[in-house]
């Protein structure tokens, strides 16, 4: 019975550090991230319970380094939120408020003797943005990029 119990918290353990969830501020968009059983990070996202963009995979394929598609793991998550007014110089707007919750994953193939890169989502009341992150590292000088393969499947 305790070792099915210890096995049970272990796999509970497991599926809470691969899906990561936020949520806008507002709280109408749900962001989702996750990694494919390749190891592949995939995403989505919903607005008000819907789905706007379905399953969508992360990736970039590179000519003189192992690509950055697949083989990953989950080795940080870091949730935080920012809201602050800015004036800018011109513009229809005199006050514009930059308001948004952050998800920031390391993710880290071990078969490229512990590479890693960070992902980090912003999420907005009224969109999402994200972006590709490569830290300086030992086992990572440089790298040319042949094609970047984020995916947006549509709803």
């Amino acid at each position: 019975m305790r070792k099915l119990l210890l096995t049970l918290v272990i796999c509970a353990c497991t599926s809470l550090i691969q899906a990561q969830v936020i949520t806008s501020p507002n709280g109408n968009f749900t962001l989702k991230f996750e990694l494919t059983e390749k190891g592949t990070p995939s995403y989505q996202l919903s607005y008000k319970q819907k789905p706007v963009i379905r399953p969508s995979t992360l990736g970039i394929e590179t000519v003189d380094v192992p690509s950055f598609t697949e083989g990953f793991a989950i080795t940080k998550t870091e949730k935080t939120s920012f809201d602050e007014n800015w004036n800018p110089v011109l513009g229809e707007q005199k006050t514009i408020r930059n308001n948004y919750n952050e998800l920031v994953v390391t993710l880290t193939q071990k078969a490229q003797k512990d590479r890693f890169i960070y992902l980090r989502f912003r999420l907005f009341n009224d969109g999402l943005g994200f972006r590709y992150e490569f830290p300086k590292q030992e086992n990572l000088k440089s790298f040319i990029i042949k094609e970047e393969n984020t995916q947006f499947n549509l709803t």
